[in-house]
């Protein structure tokens, strides 16, 4: 009733709703409501959203899988080209790339030097794509960022790459 009053007062008001069922979230659109949220429906796309981050997708992709599914508004039967394609694309870009973070240990030689001296991509392959250090997650670092340790590397590149970099980063000062 408060989704057709409010299409009745004001037709052009954004309305956004919660529904228990899926019947109740096509009767609230065939009431104008443009945006149905199904809390139950939402908690499965977040527990996919979770596995997929754990399986190493990358988060992008994750959105556009997830934002095709509501777009079909839940229905789990639609089994549109889109979602198979982008599921597609998921799975095809995590078996081609790796990313990995990796720890940078007290003793390591390249603890205070810049990423430029250490020169990872051209030793390793690997590139460094974000440094998490005291919480604080720094995307794209620049080639004068510092390496300190305890330092979390996100490293992008292939299985051979990845550990090359990962025997780089993990060996400690002898």
């Amino acid at each position: 009733m408060i989704v057709a009053a409010a299409r009745e007062i004001a037709p052009e008001l954004p309305v956004i709703t919660r529904a228990e069922t899926e019947e109740g979230a096509m009767q609230l659109r065939q009431l104008g409501a443009e945006h149905v949220v199904q809390s139950e429906l939402e908690g499965g796309l977040e527990i996919v959203r979770h596995t997929l981050l754990q399986l190493g997708y990358p988060l992008q992709e994750i959105y556009r899988y997830t934002d095709a599914v509501r777009q079909d508004h839940y229905d789990w039967h639609i089994d549109t080209e889109e979602e198979h394609r982008l599921l597609h694309d998921l799975i095809d870009a995590t078996n081609n790339i790796e990313i990995a973070w990796l720890l940078l240990p007290p003793g390591n030689p390249l603890i205070g030097q810049t990423l430029a001296e250490a020169n990872l991509r051209a030793r390793t392959g690997a590139s460094i794509v974000a440094i998490l250090r005291d919480k604080q997650l720094m995307a794209n670092p620049k080639s004068m960022m510092v390496f300190e340790s305890g330092d979390r590397t996100g490293l992008f590149g292939d299985e051979e790459q990845i550990e090359a970099a990962e025997m780089l980063l993990a060996t400690p000062d002898e």
